[in-house]
């Protein structure tokens, strides 16, 4: 209790007022001592310590700022480069549409083409029929005159084998100039398709009558025309 009693009695104000002073003595020796330091150029531990703080300080705020510069100017870059980005794939895009856009004109052209190249083939394949019609036509035609020459032709070898067969039978033979011009008579017959008779006469001669020699066949002649 007496403990008490003494806290009680003991003067707060003044005690506050003497600490007070305590503390403003102290910071003007400190100041002062300060000065003095400052004008004697010299350097306590604890201004070092305070002054390379304050140093770091400011190099901290430096870095800041220069790290906040960086930043803006990283952004403005990333934006101009999304910026391009975009430029160029809206480019890429436009040209994308652009090309299926001259893909599907092309495919709609050839289909265009098509029709057309097929009605225009079928145009053709009838031009072509007809005129296969008419060359049939005009071949048949002229294989039909063919024909008729041949067979008149043909009637007028046979006629003249005809005359031959029955010369060389009535002077029993033939003669030795006419051997090679009667052979050629029977091919050019055989040539228009002459039919056996022909072939058997022209056979007939050749195997069975002699070849006369041609002196032998004018002393003939000069007989017969006296």
């Amino acid at each position: 209790m007496e403990q008490i009693k003494e806290l009680m009695q003991i003067d707060f104000i003044s005690l506050l007022y003497s600490v007070f002073i305590v503390l403003v003595g102290i910071k003007s020796v400190t100041a002062v001592f300060e000065w003095v330091i400052n004008k004697l150029g010299l350097e306590t531990k604890w201004m070092r310590k305070q002054r390379e703080e304050h140093d770091l300080l400011i190099r901290t705020s430096q870095n800041l700022t220069e790290l906040k510069k960086q930043h803006i100017h990283d952004v403005e870059v990333s934006n101009i480069h999304d910026e391009n980005i975009k430029k160029e794939l809206s480019a890429f895009m436009s040209e994308i549409k652009s090309s299926i856009s001259e893909t599907q004109s092309e495919i709609k052209k050839f289909a265009e083409n098509r029709i057309s190249d097929r009605q225009q083939s079928l145009k053709i394949q009838k031009e072509l029929t007809d005129s296969i019609k008419s060359i049939v036509t005009y071949n048949f035609s002229k294989d039909k005159q063919i024909d008729n020459l041949m067979a008149a032709q043909r009637e007028v070898l046979a006629d003249k084998i005809n005359e031959k067969y029955k010369c060389y039978i009535s002077i029993k033979g033939i003669p030795e100039d006419e051997v090679d011009e009667f052979t050629n008579l029977h091919t050019a017959y055989k040539g228009v398709g002459g039919n056996h008779s022909g072939d058997a006469k022209y056979e007939y001669c050749m195997n069975h009558l002699e070849v006369i020699p041609v002196k032998t066949k004018l002393l003939m002649d000069s007989e017969n025309n006296h």
